[in-house]
């Protein structure tokens, strides 16, 4: 039974389609918690950018009505589609709501043009990540223009972490009571341990080949090892061939390293894949709020990660171990942690725990529930 009688029109990322979830794994992961609001609500809508494509996936979108676009570089011609192709369920839509940032210049313009609701969500900080990645001050400047404009055009918008809610707050001086923060969810009932899978590895990454995530010191940490007689084997799960640049497969050759590569695999097939290792690790120079670090914790896994934003939400020797981003300090972290059954199983436990009580899908479902009946209250 629906419990509001409202409509919710998701927008995806600019230029994102249902088949570029599906490919990367994330399709049954992102999708999860509209498929639940769905059951909340009058109805839920999902603005798509892969035009008729994306209608081969429909039938994993439970109640979701489909609403798939072609993304122009043109927003006008965006929008024109838009018009042209669903205007009755945009006109009939009390809420509109961002994935991320980018692209929310298309529901801003159908706020302003209707008088529509807007609630602004991001699971990272688009200004941040881009300072992060380019010294280049037009680039920057351009982002943080583009994220002000959300922010500020946004009822209410929804950030995370706490951190991130800070940040909105003091560089776009917006009203702190209209900035939420909602965390990344986890489907814990999904993502749980499994204690009759066998360990095949002694370490696991989930994620991409990119300069954040800081692999060549991960590497560096394992070729250290094993030059002191302590071979690691790791599992890594990504798309790591796809950029020819990159030098993950030249250093595990050189130093002929214990390194199996697996390519994406869909995200509620992961936890089979997580519980096959001893310990996950995740040693990036930073990041937004990782969804693969609460989903590894759920599943009772100790996990190793650096001391940096996104990831030292961690309680070091409770929930995780933290370490440095050199290597030296990642080997370290490994050593301690591979070697130690009784810390393993500690930390491991207290991970569960710890993300049944904030990060359970149930929970966020209520938290994003909270934040629709106080936009529709006003």
């Amino acid at each position: 039974m629906n419990n509001l009688n409202t409509t919710l029109t998701l927008f995806f990322t600019g230029g994102v389609s249902l088949k570029t979830w599906e490919e990367v794994g994330n399709l049954d992961r992102e999708i999860e918690l509209y498929k639940r609001l769905s059951n909340n609500l009058k109805k839920v809508n999902i603005v798509t950018y892969g035009g008729s494509q994306d209608r081969l996936y429909s039938n994993r979108l439970g109640a979701i009505k489909l609403l798939p676009l072609i993304w122009y570089k043109r927003r006008k011609l965006t929008i024109f589609h838009l018009m042209m192709k669903h205007y009755s369920e945009i006109r009939n839509t009390d809420i509109l709501k961002t994935n991320q940032i980018l692209g929310s210049d298309i529901p801003i313009w159908f706020k302003e043009k209707f008088g529509k609701k807007l609630i602004v969500r991001c699971g990272y900080l688009y200004s941040y990540v881009v300072k992060k990645r380019t010294k280049n001050e037009e680039k920057i400047n351009n982002a943080v223009q583009i994220e002000k404009k959300a922010f500020s055009s946004a009822d209410i918008g929804i950030v995370s972490s706490p951190w991130q809610r800070d940040i909105v707050i003091t560089q776009y001086n917006i009203e702190p009571s209209k900035i939420k923060v909602i965390p990344n969810y986890v489907v814990s009932d999904v993502f749980k341990p499994d204690s009759e899978i066998q360990k095949k590895y002694d370490l696991i990454f989930v994620g991409r080949d990119d300069k954040q995530k800081n692999l060549d010191n991960l590497l560096k940490a394992i070729q250290y090892i094993k030059t002191k007689k302590n071979n690691m084997s790791l599992l890594m799960v990504g798309d790591f061939f796809r950029d020819n640049d990159s030098n993950v497969k030249d250093i595990v050759e050189r130093y002929n390293l214990d390194v199996t590569f697996k390519n994406n695999i869909p995200n509620f097939d992961l936890p089979n894949t997580l519980n096959q290792a001893k310990v996950f690790i995740l040693p990036s120079y930073y990041e937004g709020h990782p969804k693969v670090l609460l989903e590894a914790m759920s599943c009772g896994m100790p996990c190793i990660g650096t001391k940096v934003r996104g990831i030292e939400d961690i309680e070091h020797m409770k929930t995780g171990y933290l370490c440095d981003t050199n290597y030296e300090s990642i080997a370290n972290a490994i050593e301690t942690v591979s070697s130690n059954e009784s810390l393993q199983m500690t930390i491991g436990k207290n991970a569960r725990e710890f993300i049944l009580k904030k990060y359970a899908l149930d929970r966020i479902l209520e938290m994003e529930l909270d934040v629709i009946r106080e936009l529709i209250a006003r």
